[in-house]
């Protein structure tokens, strides 16, 4: 009796010094150990490069290989979710300089709670309490800051530039990670990902002219203005949603702060470019949407100077290849833009039927945008007319096919009572036809002609006027 009495003893000894957590699994307050690490989101989850025949869908890991769209430097605040203390608030010892992924603390000694973590990459200490208007201090109680607003001149962004104290700024990007620790993460390493606070266009442009051209500007219509002064913030401070291990492709929706005015931005390039030859170039950009009706779209202007000296333009609306419609950029987006350069251009030949006395009708073609004017009610007509750039020779109508004309709300709905039948396509003679009704005003609208032997499509922005 006495020997089985030892046994048990010994075996309740051996138990009790054993290292396999015997609590269950639970946020009991019990001390353990962790590592942390500050990421950008995974390159692993990079979704395929799609391209669809005017624009792509967008991908979820960027280049790293760039080199200026990491993390130079970073803030991590600790919260203990029970009474909202800060535990801690980590910051760098020096500068990672271009990382994809930094230690922020390893063997930390925490407790098996539930915790929330707010990571910052490119953010300072000091820029965050500023925006904010908070203090964070380890033992302070946390602020409410997930819905906290910020400020980025996110069109044309250069990362490179330097700040006040030399060092490159970097994309700002944030996150934050809710985690329920328990016994079972004790002497793990947790990943704490950031989200880039702007999105990223690439344009990769071909030359199909048939001879070399100079490539001038890009315009994109639609985009989120950068803000007028220093003190707008214009969008949320944290994404929509933050990656984790278990979680990396997600895609983000845009967190604008309110309403933000909308422009056309471009970027200037004066690049020779050689008959079927290719170029690139990136584009930094603020997230935004576009109306939310189907034929919301961002359309893009190529403007050339031909072999010959003359100027010209080319217009494309970039659409998504998953669904046909591309109604938002959101922060992290990676959208690849593949652009082809053709040697045609698009016209719209206006007819009326005015009363005697009444100015026939006119069109002028400016920024992308085709004004037609008329000066009488009653039925009216848009023929749409293909030539070539060099010799203005026309392009058969047989080539084209009509893809659709759409009625836009942006940046207004037509006014009740300006069409009596709105306009549509006539198949037969191959125009656009409607009828005005009694109001005046001006409506705006989009037409498609896809080329059927390239599946490229002309898109041709109309705004229909009637004084």
């Amino acid at each position: 009796m006495k020997h089985l009495l030892s046994i048990l003893l010994l075996s309740i000894i051996l138990a009790a010094c054993s290292s396999d957590p015997i609590a269950p699994p639970a946020t009991d307050g019990t001390p353990i150990k962790l590592s942390l690490r500050i990421a950008t989101q995974s390159k692993d989850a990079q979704s395929k490069d799609t391209q669809s025949k005017a624009s792509a869908s967008p991908t979820l890991g960027w280049n790293y290989e760039q080199g200026d769209e990491l993390i130079e430097d970073w803030v991590v605040i600790m919260v203990n979710d029970a009474d909202h203390t800060i535990e801690q608030v980590f910051t760098p010892a020096t500068s990672p300089n271009n990382v994809e992924a930094d230690k922020v603390a390893t063997n930390l000694r925490t407790t098996a709670s539930n915790k929330t973590f707010y990571s910052f990459a490119n953010i300072s200490l000091a820029q965050l309490q500023q925006a904010t208007g908070h203090t964070f201090a380890k033992d302070h109680t946390m602020p409410d800051i997930a819905s906290a607003t910020w400020h980025i001149d996110g069109n044309g962004f250069d990362p490179k530039a330097k700040d006040a104290t030399g060092r490159a700024q970097g994309i700002p990007m944030t996150g934050i990670c809710h985690m329920s620790l328990t016994n079972k993460d004790n002497e793990t390493t947790k990943t704490l990902y950031v989200v880039r606070m702007l999105a990223k266009l690439q344009f990769n442009i071909t030359n199909k002219t048939g001879a070399n051209i100079t490539l001038n500007t890009i315009s994109i219509a639609r985009l989120s203005a950068n803000p007028a002064s220093s003190g707008v913030q214009n969008v949320m401070l944290f994404p929509s949603a933050t990656p984790t291990d278990a979680n990396t492709q997600v895609v983000q929706q845009p967190r604008l702060n309110g309403t933000q005015p909308q422009q056309v931005y471009t970027l200037a390039l004066n690049r020779a470019v050689a008959n079927d030859a290719s170029t690139g170039q990136t584009l930094y950009v603020n997230e935004c949407t576009t109306p939310a009706n189907p034929f919301g779209q961002f359309m893009l202007t190529v403007r050339l100077t031909m072999a010959d000296g003359t100027t010209t333009q080319q217009r494309y609306s970039v659409v998504s290849n998953d669904n046909g419609n591309w109604h938002f950029i959101a922060r992290n987006d990676w959208r690849i833009i593949p652009i082809i350069l053709q040697n045609i251009k698009l016209d719209l030949i206006p007819l009326d039927f005015p009363a005697i006395g009444v100015l026939p009708c006119s069109v002028k073609e400016a920024d992308g945008t085709f004004t037609c004017t008329f000066n009488a009610g009653g039925e009216f007509r848009l023929t749409p007319k293909v030539t070539r750039f060099d010799n203005g020779a026309a392009v058969a109508d047989a080539d084209w096919t009509f893809s659709r004309f759409s009625t836009d709300t942006y940046p207004a709905a037509p006014p009740s009572g300006f069409y009596a039948a709105a306009p549509s396509w006539f198949a037969r003679g191959r125009y656009i036809t409607g009828t005005f009704g009694t109001a005046t005003g001006q409506a705006y609208h989009t037409l498609y002609l896809t080329h059927n032997a390239t599946g490229r499509t002309l898109v041709c922005r109309v705004r229909i006027v009637r004084p």
